[in-house]
């Protein structure tokens, strides 16, 4: 694999650009090519684990539009020092869902 030094513009690129994906791995940036997942079978256990996921992401927006329970989950997760959503959606899967 090549290493490019690329400007500090570029540095902080992730995502998908057309056929690639630019990606931060802890070698740094890679591009690759992006999977084509057309062709993939989701088994029955993945496609229930992705509905409680976005139960849980659904959820987390609800908690965030209550200004009182958001404020209380801001607190909560800086005395944590963890992201407010990990807190919120973990709580939801802790319990299993709604």
């Amino acid at each position: 694999m090549a290493k490019v030094d690329l400007s500090s513009f570029l540095s902080g690129m992730s995502g998908k650009v057309g056929d690639f994906v630019v990606r931060r791995t802890a070698a740094g940036q890679v591009l690759s090519r992006a999977p084509d997942m057309s062709k993939v079978k989701w088994s029955p256990a993945q496609r229930a684990r992705r509905k409680l996921m976005r139960a849980a992401a659904t959820h987390y927006r609800a908690v965030m539009k209550d200004p009182k329970q958001a404020a209380r989950y801001r607190a909560l997760a800086a005395e944590q020092k963890i992201p407010v959503s990990s807190l919120v959606m973990g709580e939801f899967l802790k319990r299993g869902g709604p």
